[in-house]
């Protein structure tokens, strides 16, 4: 186990897995030296504690920001599109800038079973995450992020309800070295601008991080049809957001760290729907502040205590906005017995305010929840070659009650540390939401929710067993098959009235379950006397299963995802990329789909460099956002915005 001399990070942070999980990360042996280019250590998987990358079992991959904006990815949904066993469904998100980014972590919907985490703190509402989560990763940007760790499969419940299918974990960037700063600028296609300063560095005690991004764009809104908006600004979008970092260390073992961050957004959302068409207003405004106190107490024993508030306050049409407010508190310690054993164990305290007006009047949804958690993990590592560990939380819910989760995970290298067989079970759960659960009846778009106070929270379990290898010298393959269960299911059925055309929905559980299984596949590898040339693919093909045995909403069959990429002389990076999928659903089935994109980014000196980009180069038409039919007149699919070019400059000082 790697120690620490200065003041530990807690928290989920960097993350980072071998190829074999299917993720981006190369593969080396456990007594090697960690590749320069690879995070050294994982935390997310295992509580905060710091383990070489390639130790852990659970289903783990990092995403470089520093990297991905070199790659020209600069939106959050963009780069987990490259992620295995990640779909994205974009609903205004990924093309149409600004809205949703409806994510599948192994066929779990981002809306309700995917939990997003920012600087340790769970971005989380007494809803049940609806909507919030996926409002999030539309609008996020790689220039305030360190990286983003993505944890698959109900192994991220460990970090509580809401994480039954992952975990996406995101860290505001710590300052290092003398005082920097950047500009970046960049023009496109649909009058899109992007711009961001950067300040950051260290002193002799204090770090500091500082950055402000502005961004907009017009979108570009086309139909299937071939109809295109009457109102001007429709699909607009315009963000302004701003992250701070501060570290102080107080004494050679004890530190200090505070973040905070803010969003103002908004977009224009348009449909030619004739009865509730036209265009619907939506504002994002999100604040976020963590401040964590950590100290090594004695050199077997680590704590920290972190205290955190989220607020997020949405708008969408007239006369509805909700807000959420949340506050959480959380002890962490780790103690390490010995070489080969090692626990950590803390409480948390979170508190969720959830309030909705809609036309003016408060919802009968709006609610409180508090949840006390207990949480541990143990680490039993017998050789250099094998390691082990068991985790479990419990939550106590002022509404549920309790629920408890587990997880275990192992990972075993062999052949001389070439090879790596790795794997993982997991529990976890989600509630329903305060509609749901409510005895409320709220009627939207022609239809009548009724809540139903007797609904059972959702349960998942899942397991995965990998194998990774290094077939040839920075050349890596991995394999991963996974499988998820969904018991409880939420779902919903309707009775329509044929006069009025209007209908009551009605929540449940279902009896059966939903299964979800498949297999993650990557090859990764670097020629670094050939221009410095590289390359990365990856493959998920699964079978996302409801108990009607109907493919799930927001999720595809297949997904594939590539980057080739070159330097054919000094300063100048290349590359072309793919990105696909087969099998998609949105409410009904969707249009299969590939892009193509180029990038190149040149770095004159220190102090200047240049990039250039292009997407969708094969300019694919394929629908992002579902139409439908009803009340006698249909709405066309929304289509992807067509070819787009961009490039721009970044200043350094």
């Amino acid at each position: 186990m790697k120690e620490r001399k200065n003041a530990p990070q807690w928290g989920v942070a960097a993350v980072v897995l071998a190829l074999g999980a299917a993720s981006d990360c190369a593969y080396a042996q456990a007594e090697a030296e960690v590749e320069a280019e690879l995070p050294p250590v994982v935390a997310v998987a295992h509580d905060g504690l710091e383990i070489p990358y390639d130790r852990t079992g659970v289903s783990v991959t990092v995403l470089e920001a520093k990297k991905e904006r070199e790659a020209g990815r600069y939106k959050l949904s963009d780069s987990l599109s490259t992620v295995p066993g990640v779909y994205i469904l974009p609903g205004g998100g990924n093309n149409q800038r600004g809205n949703t980014a409806n994510i599948a972590i192994r066929g779990m919907s981002s809306a309700t079973e995917t939990l997003p985490m920012i600087d340790g703190m769970r971005i989380f509402n007494a809803t049940g995450s609806s909507n919030l989560t996926p409002n999030i990763m539309g609008r996020a940007n790689m220039f305030d992020i360190k990286q983003v760790e993505v944890l698959r499969g109900a192994e991220g419940a460990t970090y509580g309800g809401g994480a039954m299918g992952g975990v996406i974990f995101m860290e505001t960037p710590k300052g290092e070295g003398a005082p920097t700063g950047s500009l970046f600028n960049e023009y496109g296609s649909f009058d899109s601008y992007t711009g961001n300063a950067t300040f950051q560095g260290k002193t002799e005690n204090t770090a500091f991080f500082l950055s402000s991004t502005y961004e907009c764009t017009n979108n570009d809104v086309r139909y299937a049809n071939g109809a295109e908006p009457s109102i001007s600004h429709a699909g607009e979008y315009e963000n302004y957001s701003q992250a701070l970092r501060l570290d102080h260390d107080l004494t050679e073992n004890t530190g200090l760290t505070l973040t905070y961050r803010r969003e103002d957004a908004a977009y224009n959302y348009y449909t030619p729907d004739p009865y509730y068409g036209g265009l619907q207003p939506y504002t994002f405004r999100t604040n976020l502040l963590t401040a964590k106190a950590s100290s090594n107490m004695t050199e077997e024993w680590t704590s920290s205590l972190m205290a955190g508030y989220f607020g997020n306050d949405y708008m969408f049409g007239h006369g509805n906005y909700y807000d959420t407010r949340n506050v959480q508190v959380e002890w962490r310690n780790a103690y390490k017995w010995s070489e080969h054993h090692t626990t950590t164990a803390g409480l948390t305290w979170m508190r969720s305010q959830y309030d909705g007006t809609n036309n003016g009047e408060r919802t009968p949804y709006s609610g409180l929840e508090n949840t006390y958690s207990f949480f541990a993990e143990h680490l039993y590592a017998p050789s250099k070659q094998w390691d082990n560990s068991v985790a479990l939380r419990l939550d106590h819910s002022s509404i549920f009650n309790a629920h408890f989760t587990t997880r275990a995970a192992s990972s075993y290298h062999f052949n001389e540390n070439h090879t790596r067989l790795f794997g993982s079970f997991g529990t976890g759960y989600r509630a329903p939401g305060s509609l749901q659960r409510s005895n409320a009846a709220v009627s939207w778009y022609g239809t009548t929710y009724h809540g139903n106070p007797a609904l059972e929270c959702e349960e998942s379990m899942s397991f995965d067993i990998g194998l990774e290898h290094q077939y040839a010298k920075g050349h890596y393959a991995g394999a991963t098959y996974f499988w998820e269960r969904k018991e409880n299911a939420i779902g919903e059925y309707s009775v329509a009235d044929p006069l009025t055309w209007a209908s009551d929905a009605y929540f449940y559980n279902s009896s059966s379950h939903w299964t979800i299984h498949g297999v993650e596949l990557a090859l990764r590898g670097t020629f670094g006397d050939t221009w410095n040339s590289g390359y990365k693919v990856s493959a998920t093909i699964t079978q996302p299963k409801t108990a009607q045995d109907k493919q799930i909403s927001y999720t595809a069959r297949q997904t594939w995802a590539a980057d080739i990429y070159t330097s054919p002389v000094e300063g100048l990076t290349t590359g072309i990329g793919l990105a696909a999928a087969v099998g998609r659903t949105f409410a009904t089935r969707a249009d299969n789909y590939y892009t193509l994109r180029w990038y190149a980014h040149y770095k004159v000196n220190e102090h200047l460099s240049f990039h250039l980009r292009i997407e969708n180069l094969s300019n694919q038409k394929y629908a992002i956002e579902q139409g439908y039919e009803g009340w006698g007149y249909s709405v066309p699919d929304m289509l992807n915005a067509g070819v787009g070019i961009y490039g721009g400059c970044t200043v350094s000082f």
